[in-house]
């Protein structure tokens, strides 16, 4: 069927094939979705291209992928573009394979090898596959109707090249039903704060809360730290402290001994010092009055009010109750100022209580699965969409669509098993990131090894994780805070990848296995250290254990400003890792091409890589972080102290022309960094003007080393 319709753009894409139109006089092979020309071929009039012919059935054991399939008698070179919104990812269709970096990126970029495309907006995943190809532009470009084309030039032969084109993929494919980008994405929003828990547990009051914020604004808030999140331990208990009240009065009322002044005491300490006021609430009632006066609210299982293992008792979770005890508990946080809310629990909720109920008859799969959801969705009512709502813990499907962000782990200590939990849990739920929800990996504890925070740190930060800290201001030794501060804050990066891991070995043998549960007593973990034979058994057996990277142990992520791209490989030692050869590919690079790489903790230039990068040992935790820009003709910026990504924090603007280099920057007063300036043989480009700031130059081999102190928060240079 040769289909010369126009169909109309719906708000709600539709789960159905796209249509081709094909004009031979123009050699043009065109596919259209919900009103949209995604896939365009281009190849010479006159060409005799074979191709698949309307969509007659699912030829894959995938339901509603379509394939095109594109061949021709006589070798041509075909430019595809393809037609996505503004804002689409350009994602592996597949998790990483053995020896492979995880991929991170950003809306727009364009990677090496990268053949897939992913709409953010339409929940749409193209991908593309049969014979060698390559992008012709390194971002896509833009229209005014919101729409952006990325194209790439193959070579046809009569073997095939094929797309194929998935529609609803992570809510159908990936089996995130409830996931409608169309009518609700997750918000964006980079967050870096500190939470109370591994800090002080329940030992929290309103004079710890004041001076925690003092010291943050002091140190770490000129550094990108936005955020101070209270945890358990401010409410008056059980909840409700009386069982007459509702849950919403019950979470409101804090303990009068520790917050004399109530909640406005606690934003009022958190706004002083410049910060967002954040909060911590979870699902669970634990006073067994509430029942007796509430029976309608809770569930029951015959004469008795149901409790779950690891959570007590149930809220029924129907309009009623929700009406009464959870929509107004969100909408008085908002009220009282939080602009981040922390619901925890849920896991327990459904994992341990609706469950349950479906295991004991007296609901439905689908019963349970609805109730939680209400549950989720009665949370997003009361406190509106301006106050970023982040799931507590699990990554239920259930929560998509409502959460902006959601703990991927079990709770994170300071000991090396919480440590690679962090690190190996932010690579399984890789996929999921900035797509479903903002991973969150659960707070970073600094006063761990000074190598085992770097890694964590810098994986939380280049990755776009959401960040959060728990430590006393004890721990945040000068060491610590510099570690911290060359992580914050953290990027805008998005998942790079698409598609669920293997399951055939085991997920979690570092956490029961190895004693690692969640701490009953108030005490916050302390560090421990772990032998060579122990980190081995808390790895667990995987197919790629002894291979040069194991999974989670080595990332790649493009970075792109307004003029410059880059990427940044992270190798971080989830068990030891030895030297080796790396081919460039492996990391999303071209091994035709020439890049230079610097080592940022190591603050090294290692000089030009073509072809394959060599890596070196790197001990158990340790990480190393390294920029690789493409070589330029002309003098231009390769790292800088400053940000571990080298810097897409504090270089606002660059540019060369006329024989200047212009650099726009922005730092904190009164503090120096280094920024380090790469040119061609016999160049040593130096300082001509500075505008706000102090410029010490040095020259270091291949490189011009600027030690910029700045007097304003943001300065300008030009070098010649």
């Amino acid at each position: 069927m040769n289909s010369e319709r126009f169909h109309p753009t719906l708000t709600e894409p539709p789960l159905a094939h796209a249509l081709h139109r094909w004009d031979a006089d123009r050699g043009l092979l065109v596919y259209e979705y919900n009103g949209v020309n995604v896939i365009e071929v281009q190849v010479p009039a006159g060409t005799d291209l074979g191709f698949r012919h309307g969509s007659d059935g699912s030829m894959q054991s995938v339901q509603y992928l379509q394939q095109v399939y594109l061949a021709c008698e006589r070798p041509c070179t075909a430019l595809v573009t393809l037609r996505l919104h503004a804002g689409s990812l350009n994602l592996r269709p597949r998790r990483a394979a053995a020896e492979q970096a995880i991929l991170g990126t950003v809306p727009g970029a364009l990677s090496f090898g990268v053949n897939g495309l992913y709409d953010t907006a339409w929940d749409l995943l193209i991908d593309w596959h049969g014979h060698p190809w390559s992008w012709l532009d390194e971002d896509m470009k833009g229209d005014e109707n919101g729409f952006a084309t990325a194209s790439f030039a193959v070579r046809l032969t009569m073997s095939a090249f094929y797309l194929n084109l998935r529609p609803w993929y992570y809510a159908n494919t990936l089996g995130y039903s409830f996931h409608r980008p169309w009518v609700r994405r997750p918000s964006q929003e980079t967050v870096a704060g500190w939470c109370s828990w591994e800090a002080y547990r329940r030992d929290i009051d309103i004079h710890k809360v004041s001076a925690v914020a003092e010291f943050l604004h002091q140190n770490l808030r000129p550094y990108g730290l936005t955020h101070l999140q209270v945890d358990d331990g401010y409410q008056a208990m059980p909840l409700p402290v009386r069982g007459g009240m509702t849950m919403a009065e019950g979470w409101m009322t804090c303990d009068e001994e520790k917050f004399p002044g109530g909640h406005a005491s606690i934003v009022s300490a958190i706004r002083k010092e410049g910060l967002t006021p954040a909060i911590w609430v979870n699902a669970n009632i634990t006073n067994p009055d509430f029942a007796v006066h509430h029976p309608e609210a809770v569930i029951w299982n015959g004469e008795e009010a149901l409790k779950g293992e690891w959570i007590d008792f149930l809220y029924r979770c129907d309009p009623d109750t929700l009406s009464l005890h959870v929509e107004p508990l969100f909408a008085a946080l908002r009220e009282k100022g939080y602009k981040y809310v922390k619901i925890d629990a849920i896991r327990h909720l459904l994992f341990d209580g609706l469950h349950e109920c479906v295991r004991l008859g007296l609901m439905s799969n689908a019963d349970a699965s609805a109730r939680f959801r209400a549950f989720m969705e009665a949370g997003r009512r009361g406190m509106g969409e301006d106050v970023y709502y982040l799931a507590s813990w699990g990554e239920m499907h259930e929560v998509v669509g409502v959460a902006d962000a959601c703990r991927i782990s079990m709770d994170a200590n300071p000991t090396w098993a919480g440590v690679r939990m962090q690190l190996f849990e932010s690579a399984r739920w890789y996929h999921t990131h900035r797509v479903l929800f903002t991973n969150d990996p659960d707070h970073v504890c600094v006063r761990t090894k000074p190598q085992w925070a770097r890694s964590v740190l810098s994986l939380v930060s280049l990755s776009g994780e959401l960040y959060m800290l728990s430590d006393t201001q004890q721990a945040y030794t000068p060491e610590k805070l510099d570690i911290i501060r060359r992580t914050l804050p953290p990027l805008q990066t998005c998942a790079g990848e698409a598609g669920p891991l293997p399951t055939d070995y085991p997920a979690y043998t570092w956490t029961k296995l190895h004693g690692f549960a969640v701490q009953s007593h108030e005490t916050p973990v302390s560090m421990e250290d772990v032998g060579a034979e122990e980190a081995m058994d808390i790895a667990g057996w995987a197919p790629d254990r002894d291979a040069n990277h194991p999974f989670s142990s080595l990332w790649s992520f493009a970075v792109s400003r307004p003029g410059r791209r880059w990427r940044v490989m992270l190798r971080v030692g989830t068990t030891p890792l030895g030297q080796c050869s790396l081919p460039l590919e492996r990391l999303a690079l071209d091994p035709e091409k020439t890049y230079l790489a610097y080592d940022f903790w190591a603050q090294k230039f290692l000089g030009e890589v073509r072809g394959d990068f060599r890596c070196r040992a790197l001990g158990l935790g340790d990480c190393q972080a390294v920029a690789f820009h493409e070589k330029p003709a002309f003098p231009a910026l390769i790292a800088s102290d400053r940000h571990v990504s080298m810097d897409a924090v504090s270089v606002l603007e660059e540019s060369y022309a006329g024989g200047k280099l212009y650099l726009r920057l922005r730092g904190v007063p009164g503090e120096a960094f280094a920024y380090h300036i790469w040119a061609p043989a016999g160049i040593h480009p130096g300082c001509e003007r500075a505008v706000a700031c102090e410029v010490v130059p040095t020259e270091n081999g291949a490189l011009t080393t600027l030690r910029v102190r700045f007097t304003r928060e943001e300065a300008e240079l030009w070098l010649a």
